[in-house]
């Protein structure tokens, strides 16, 4: 297969995938509930990634920032590609991540959403199409665009996510 045929990851305007998943503790969720309610960002990672620990306490901060306490008006998913024991122990070392995080080991997100690298940033809407997809990085530009689009549909003040003080690149490749 040629470089050409290869497929890309979904990208702005793709049709969204829907699934559910279950946390480490068998709670189920699904994609399809949750953007009924409001915006959903997926936030597609891997334990092992160094780009993906990067990348966690900010996705921690639009969480913090966003989701509580907006009624579902912004909700933050974190879609595990490892084992429920592994997963628990990045979200505490990397944040001490409070957003639920659903297990997909079996790769199935991956493959629906032709994942090549991690993280993967998906906000998604009630519309079928993604609204805003940063696959295979971290981008400061692409999370401050997610923290606006996330106060607006909450009616919160927008804060940047990824400050001048974090001196963080502008891209970090997964």
């Amino acid at each position: 297969m040629s470089a050409d045929a290869m497929p890309q990851p979904l990208q702005t305007g793709d049709k969204i995938i829907d699934f559910e998943l279950q946390d480490a503790h068998g709670r189920l969720y699904s994609t399809a509930e949750l953007r009924k309610k409001g915006l959903l960002l997926l936030f597609i990672f891997k334990v092992g990634c160094g780009t993906c620990k990067y990348s966690a306490p900010f996705i921690q901060r639009l969480h913090r920032q966003y989701a509580e306490g907006s009624d579902g008006k912004f909700t933050v998913l974190g879609v595990s590609q490892d084992d429920a024991a592994a997963t628990e122990a990045f979200a505490k070392e990397y944040g001490n991540l409070t957003f639920p995080i659903v297990l997909d080991s079996n790769l199935d997100v991956a493959e629906w959403y032709n994942l090549i690298g991690v993280p993967d940033l998906y906000l998604l809407g009630s519309q079928e199409t993604i609204l805003y997809a940063i696959p295979g990085h971290f981008n400061q530009t692409g999370f401050n665009e997610i923290a606006k689009r996330a106060a607006e549909a909450t009616n919160k003040p927008y804060t940047p996510v990824v400050l001048p003080e974090d001196d963080a690149p502008s891209i970090k490749p997964g």
